[in-house]
């Protein structure tokens, strides 16, 4: 039965096996595959710790990953970190890992959360594994810098750590061990939902709603995408481009409500509307007004309700 001692074996082990190859020997990174599968599967059969889910957190995170059109090198860290972002959990005790995460004291909330920072000490000195040793330390911190162990916030936050928090937090809400309730899918997704800006970057946990809705590939980016444009959307009506006092129009004018393709650059808006959702108001047309104006049509199908200041001579 797999124990610290046997891990810990096992790591040197490969470390007296790759201490003569070159890090750009492609062996090097066969073996370093071959090294954290077969790893895997050793803390998989540690009691406590259940089968599979490594596995499951690790394909989650990739698709996410791709979403984000992050590197290869950033993928390859977050497959690694995936495998072995349980590795830490050797070193607890069997009541801890079958203790509900939200029943625990306060004294052993923190004992288990610091399987983070010993899953990264043991595998110190691969220097390979450098970058995913960095998101196992840290995939318990929290968006709002409330987490373990350094209290990164937000950007802080490796975004590969941002991404395996979501996945593997999801799945102990699915099966009861963050809770003690098992949860169908809905209501874990709602956990997640619930704690975005908390303790989950919200475009993560909105972009593995849609991953577990079955979406493609191609589909995520284009929500994805959607979700980008709305940001800016809600940004620009929030902050606007306003008028300074000296841009307001000299003498009287009136508000006359026009179709898209007569709004020009340079023209005094009013506001813009899609049906009751507001899109800007109060500025200077420029040209990536109505470029997105135009983007936004096209992708809701509803025409634009634009308003703008005609001078009154």
């Amino acid at each position: 039965m797999p124990n610290s001692k046997k891990i810990n074996r096992y790591i040197e082990r490969f470390k007296d096996d790759i201490k003569h190859l070159d890090p750009a020997d492609q062996r090097l990174k066969k073996l370093n595959i071959d090294f954290v599968r077969k790893f895997s599967r050793i803390i998989d059969t540690h009691p406590g710790i259940k089968s599979g889910q490594s596995k499951y957190i690790t394909e989650k995170a990739l698709l996410i990953a791709t979403v984000l059109d992050m590197s290869a090198d950033e993928k390859i860290d977050i497959l690694y970190a995936g495998l072995l972002i349980q590795l830490g959990k050797i070193n607890l005790s069997g009541r801890l890992l079958t203790t509900p995460f939200y029943s625990m004291s306060i004294v052993d909330k923190y004992r288990y959360l610091g399987h983070a920072v010993e899953g990264a000490v043991l595998l110190h000195g691969l220097t390979q594994f450098k970058g995913a040793i960095r998101l196992i330390r840290h995939q318990h911190e929290h968006y709002n810098g409330q987490g373990f162990p350094d209290g990164l916030a937000e950007r802080n936050i490796p975004l590969g750590s941002r991404i395996l928090s979501v996945v593997s937090d999801y799945i102990g809400y699915l099966e009861g061990s963050m809770t003690g309730k098992v949860m169908y899918a809905d209501a874990a997704l709602s956990q997640l939902m619930i704690k975005k800006e908390s303790h989950y970057d919200p475009k993560i946990v909105d972009v593995f709603a849609h991953v577990l809705r079955g979406a493609t590939v191609e589909e995520l980016k284009e929500a994805r995408e959607k979700s980008q444009l709305h940001a800016v959307v809600t940004e620009r009506w929030r902050k606007g481009l306003v008028l300074d006092r000296k841009n307001k129009l000299s003498g009287s004018s009136s508000i006359v409500e026009i179709a898209l393709p007569q709004l020009k650059v340079d023209m005094k808006v009013d506001s813009i509307f899609f049906g009751s959702k507001p899109y800007i108001r109060n500025c200077i047309a420029d040209q990536s007004i109505i470029d997105n104006v135009t983007l936004l049509t096209k992708n809701k199908g509803v025409n634009p309700i634009i308003k703008i200041f005609l001078s009154v001579e």
